[in-house]
C-alpha cells in the first residue's frame, strides 16, 4: 500500500512519466542552501554547478536533503523501499544569461540497468516558466532511447551539451515550483529547460534515486543507500560527509566527475548490458 501517493497518482507517473508538485523541505531550508552555494562559489571561485556528479555530498545541508522524509516517502512509492542516491547536481541559471538545458533523456548515459531511475528537482528558489523551469514531454519515457548529439555548447548546462535533435516538443509540460517543493520524473522523459529571462537567479537541486536490484552497466561504482537495504550487492558506498567540503569526499566528487565528462565515455557504452 502506498504510503503518501494515491493509486492515481502512481498511475499517472507510469503513463505520464513525471509527478508535480510535492512539499519537500520548508523555505528557510531552501534559503539557507543557496547562502552555502553562495559561500561556496565565493571560495573556491566557481559556482557549485560546475560539480558535475554528486554534488549533494559537497554540503552537509544538501546531504540531509537527499535523505529527507517527504522526498524518500514519494520516492519508495514509486520504486519500492530499498533506495539508492546515485548522484545529484545544482541547476543554476542566473538572470539573462541565456543558459540552457536542452531536450535530453537521463538514461542515455547514466549507465543503469533496468532503467527504473527517479529524478526528483528540488526547487531552492521559485521555478516558473520565465525563468526557465523545468518540462518535460509526457509519455515520452515509454518510448526509445533517443540518440544524442553532444555539442558542448557552452550555455548548455549538460556537461557534455548532450542534446536530441529533433523531437515534437509540442505538449511539453512546465513543472512550475515553489522554493522548497519537488517534483519527479522518470529517466527515460524527454526533459528540459529554457534560458532564465528574469534579473534573479533560479537554483535547484537535482537528486538521481534508483532500487537497489538496479545494475550498474558501465562497470562498478558508488552510491549511498538511503532508505531499506541492500540484498544485491550491485553497487560500492559514497563516502559520508561530515562537513561542507570534507577534503576527502570533496576529492571523491571531482574524481567522479572528471570520468563523466571524458570525451572518451559515450552513450553506446553506457547501454552495454552487465553479464553475468
Amino acid at each position: 500500500m502506498p504510503k503518501v501517493l494515491t493509486d492515481q497518482q502512481i498511475k499517472f507517473y507510469h503513463e505520464k512519466g513525471y509527478l508535480a508538485p510535492f512539499e519537500g523541505i520548508d523555505a528557510h531550508a531552501a534559503a539557507a542552501m543557496c547562502e552555502d552555494l553562495d559561500a561556496f562559489e565565493r571560495d573556491e571561485g566557481m559556482p557549485a554547478s560546475e560539480i558535475i556528479v554528486k554534488a549533494h555530498l559537497c554540503f552537509r545541508r544538501s546531504y540531509e536533503f537527499s535523505r529527507h522524509p517527504k522526498i524518500l516517502d514519494v520516492v519508495e512509492d514509486l520504486i519500492g523501499p530499498d533506495i539508492y542516491v546515485l548522484s545529484s547536481r545544482f541547476w543554476m541559471k542566473p538572470g539573462k544569461d541565456g543558459t540552457f538545458v536542452s531536450w535530453h533523456q537521463d538514461s542515455a548515459y547514466f549507465g543503469l540497468e533496468p532503467n527504473e531511475l527517479v529524478t526528483v528537482w528540488l526547487a531552492l528558489t521559485d521555478s516558473e516558466p520565465e525563468n526557465g523551469c523545468l518540462k518535460v514531454i509526457p509519455g515520452t519515457h515509454r518510448g526509445k532511447i533517443y540518440s544524442h548529439v553532444e555539442t558542448f555548447d557552452k550555455k548548455n548546462l549538460l556537461a557534455r551539451g548532450q542534446s536530441i535533435k529533433v523531437i515534437d516538443s509540442s505538449d511539453a509540460v512546465d513543472l512550475v515550483l515553489r522554493a522548497g517543493q519537488f517534483s519527479c520524473h522518470h529517466e527515460r522523459i524527454v526533459h528540459g529547460s529554457d534560458a532564465n529571462d528574469t534579473d534573479d537567479i533560479r537554483i535547484g537541486l537535482g537528486l538521481f534515486y534508483f532500487p537497489a536490484h538496479v545494475r550498474s552497466t558501465i562497470g562498478r561504482r558508488p552510491a549511498s543507500l538511503v532508505r531499506g537495504v541492500d540484498k544485491y550487492g550491485h553497487w560500492d558506498a559514497d563516502p559520508v560527509p561530515s562537513v561542507d567540503r570534507d577534503a576527502d569526499v570533496y576529492a571523491h566528487v571531482k574524481a567522479a566527475g572528471e570520468r563523466y565528462t571524458d570525451p572518451q565515455y559515450d552513450q553506446e557504452s553506457a547501454r552495454e548490458k552487465v553479464t553475468t
